[in-house]
C-alpha cells in the first residue's frame, strides 16, 4: 500500500507555525500516540503546538513522552493558525474541543476510518492504514524531520494498540508492512516487551472488579456466532472506575472459539456505546454494521452510539447483527 500524502497538507504544516492538535473523546492508544508523535515532529521544525482532548490520558498511556502536555478543554496559550484533528471521522467526535474550531482559520483532517466525512481544508484519509500512527510515520520524511526514539515509541504504541496487539493483520501483505514498520521503530532502541507490559499489564482493582461483573452478563446468539456483554453505569460505580476501564473488555467475548462477532454494550448518561469486533473482517465487516446505526470504524473493529435503555439497545442491535449474518450467508 502506497500512502498518498496530499501536497496541500504538507504545505499547511510547513507554512503554519502554531497548531492545536486534538482527537476523539475517550482517546485510545492510536489517538494519544499519534498526537504526541506529530507534536514531536512539529517541534523539530520549530513549530508551537498545544494538545487538548476532552478526556484525560488513560493510565496505561501516561508513560508516553509528553503525555503530561495533553490538556483538557481550556483557554489556548496562543491563536493557532491550524487545528489538526487526528483519528476523528467527524469534527463532532472531539467533543468540547471543537468549540475552538470556529476561531481557527484552517482545519487539517488526518484519519484512517473509512467512515470519515472528508471535512477540512486539508484532508488525508487512508482506510487501508493500520492506524493514524502509521500515517504519522510517513509524514516524517515528507516534512524533513527525524525519527527519534521518543517519536518512535509514540508511533509504536499507536500501531500496537490499533492493531489489537498485532492481531488485526488480515493479509500477508498488510502483516508484512506493519511488522516492517514496527521493526524500523524498534531499531531506534525500543524494547517491545517493556512497552507491552506498560500498555497491557497495568491492572488496578477497578478494571478487575468490572471484569468479574461483565463476564457474568455474557450471552450468545446465532449458535454462538455472536457473543456480547453489557456494562451498566451501576457496574462502573461499583467497580470504582470511569469508562476507560472498559477498553479491553471486548477481547473476552471476541476470543471465544465460536465467536464471529463480539459486541460490548456500555451505558452512558445519554446513550449506549456499542463496540463491535469481527474475527473475520474479510467476510464480516463490522464497519458496515456500525454504519447502520450512524457509527463507523474498520472492518475488524467499529463502534456506534444508540439511544434507549441498555436492554433496548442490545435487543435492537442484536436483531440487526443477526439479520446481517443471514444476509452474508445468502
Amino acid at each position: 500500500m502506497i500512502l498518498k500524502i496530499p501536497p496541500r497538507l504538507i504545505d499547511l504544516l510547513l507554512e503554519s507555525d502554531r497548531f492545536l492538535i486534538s482527537s476523539h473523546v475517550r482517546s485510545d492508544g492510536d489517538a494519544v500516540g499519534s498526537q504526541l508523535a506529530l507534536a514531536g515532529i512539529l517541534h523539530q521544525l520549530g513549530k508551537e503546538t498545544v494538545i487538548q482532548n476532552e478526556t484525560p490520558v488513560q493510565e496505561n498511556y501516561a508513560f508516553l513522552p509528553g503525555s503530561d502536555q495533553i490538556q483538557p478543554w481550556g483557554e489556548l496559550p496562543f491563536k493557532p493558525q491550524a487545528a489538526i484533528l487526528l483519528d476523528a471521522p467527524d469534527p463532532r467526535r472531539i467533543g468540547t474541543i471543537n468549540r475552538h474550531l470556529p476561531s481557527i482559520d484552517k482545519i487539517i483532517n488526518i484519519d484512517h476510518h473509512i467512515s470519515n466525512s472528508g471535512y477540512g481544508d486539508a484532508c488525508w484519509v487512508e482506510p487501508g492504514s493500520s492506524s493514524v500512527g502509521e500515517m504519522i510515520f510517513h509524514l516524517i520524511p515528507a516534512l524533513g524531520a527525524e525519527l527519534t526514539r521518543d517519536i518512535a515509541l509514540c508511533i509504536y504504541v499507536a500501531v500496537l494498540t490499533d492493531m489489537g496487539k498485532f492481531q488485526y493483520m488480515v493479509t500477508s501483505s498488510s502483516g508484512a508492512r506493519v511488522l516492517s514498520l514496527a521493526a524500523k521503530l524498534v531499531e531506534t532502541g525500543l524494547v517491545p516487551y517493556d512497552i507491552y507490559k506498560k500498555v497491557y499489564n497495568i491492572y488496578s482493582i477497578a478494571p478487575l472488579k468490572l471484569l468479574g461483573e461483565a463476564l457474568s452478563t455474557m450471552e450468545f446468539k446465532d449458535s454462538g456466532q455472536i457473543a456480547f456483554m453489557k456494562v451498566s453505569r451501576k457496574m462502573l460505580e461499583r467497580a470504582g472506575g470511569g469508562f476507560d476501564i472498559t477498553e479491553n473488555l471486548i477481547s473476552y467475548p471476541r476470543d471465544i472459539v465460536s465467536t464471529r462477532i463480539a459486541i460490548l454494550f456500555t451505558e452512558h448518561d445519554e446513550f449506549i456505546k456499542v463496540s463491535f469486533r469481527s474475527k473475520e473482517p474479510d467476510v464480516i465487516d463490522v464497519n458496515e454494521i456500525a454504519s447502520r446505526f450512524g457509527g463507523g470504524g474498520h472492518p475488524a473493529a467499529a463502534g456506534a452510539e444508540v439511544s434507549g435503555s441498555l436492554d433496548e439497545a442490545a435487543s435492537m442491535v442484536l436483531g440487526v447483527v443477526e439479520e446481517y449474518l443471514s444476509e452474508i450467508k445468502n
